[in-house]
């Protein structure tokens, strides 16, 4: 029964924790800080790929059926982006 009891306890704690971290109000950004466009005209952003391969495969098919002139994959935290210029 404790270990029972032990579980329950920890259970209230760890969603009554959860519920309240998700609560908290999201902070928006300062007023100051203004949104820049990339200066080389590669501003849409196409997608998120897991292989620089893939990116660039994507990118290449992208151009070869005439949907935009450039791209570029840039790397990110976990993904690469595929970034276009239309």
């Amino acid at each position: 029964m404790p270990a029972r009891t032990a579980l329950a306890a920890f259970m209230m704690i760890t969603a009554t924790a959860l519920g309240t971290a998700s609560a908290a109000p999201a902070l928006a950004a300062p007023d100051d800080v203004a949104v820049v466009r990339a200066a080389d005209g590669l501003d849409v952003h196409r997608g998120k790929y897991v292989t620089l391969g893939g990116c660039q495969t994507a990118g290449q098919q992208g151009i070869e059926r005439g949907h935009w002139d450039r791209y570029q994959c840039a790397e990110g935290t976990f993904f690469w982006n595929l970034w276009t210029n239309r």
